[in-house]
């Protein structure tokens, strides 16, 4: 619309083509590597264990892939467009915040650990990172209570599972 506003009808739709093509590809990457989170997880036995296989044929992680598929009908089917992003977003915000306090956490507890990657300015860059990170995740809550909560609401369904299937796994593959 603000293309259509400001250069006319034509580059407004070109604009918009432009997003389909570069949405589709997110979306063919996203269906490729998120599949395969549940084979590891699967293999290490902190998923379903029918997830670790991998055709024979295609060698790739077919179950994985059609639980992924069931996954996103079932989160289609379950609200708007808006929620779900909601819901993604705020996870995922979540998730960054943990990863960025991992570098803190690793540097303190695994000083010995080999670092081939060094955080660039640490530690005011990861903490930069944190604070911002911090101040997306409280807007999100403020602003959408409802769905953050039940964001956070999904993802506290898998820690009982999480826990429950985490004593009889092997040891996470650390390097």
């Amino acid at each position: 619309a603000a293309a259509t506003a400001l250069l006319g009808p034509l580059a407004g739709q070109w604009l918009a083509a432009a997003g389909v093509v570069s949405t589709f590809g997110c979306l063919a990457a996203t269906i490729l590597y998120s599949s395969r989170i549940y084979h590891p997880m699967a293999e290490d036995g902190l998923f379903f264990r029918s997830l670790a296989r991998i055709d024979p044929v295609t060698h790739v992680p077919a179950r994985s892939l059609w639980a992924q598929s069931l996954w996103a009908v079932v989160l289609t089917l379950s609200g708007s467009y808006s929620q779900l992003y909601t819901y993604a977003v705020l996870v995922t915000v979540l998730f960054h915040v943990m990863a960025g306090a991992a570098v803190f956490v690793l540097r303190r507890t695994r000083p010995e650990a080999p670092r081939p990657y060094r955080v660039w300015g640490y530690p005011y860059v990861p903490i930069a990172f944190l604070a911002a990170m911090a101040v997306l995740l409280v807007n999100t809550v403020v602003e959408r209570p409802v769905e953050s909560l039940l964001g956070l609401g999904l993802v506290a369904l898998g820690l009982p599972v999480g826990a429950v299937r985490s004593r009889d796994a092997r040891p996470a593959r650390l390097p």
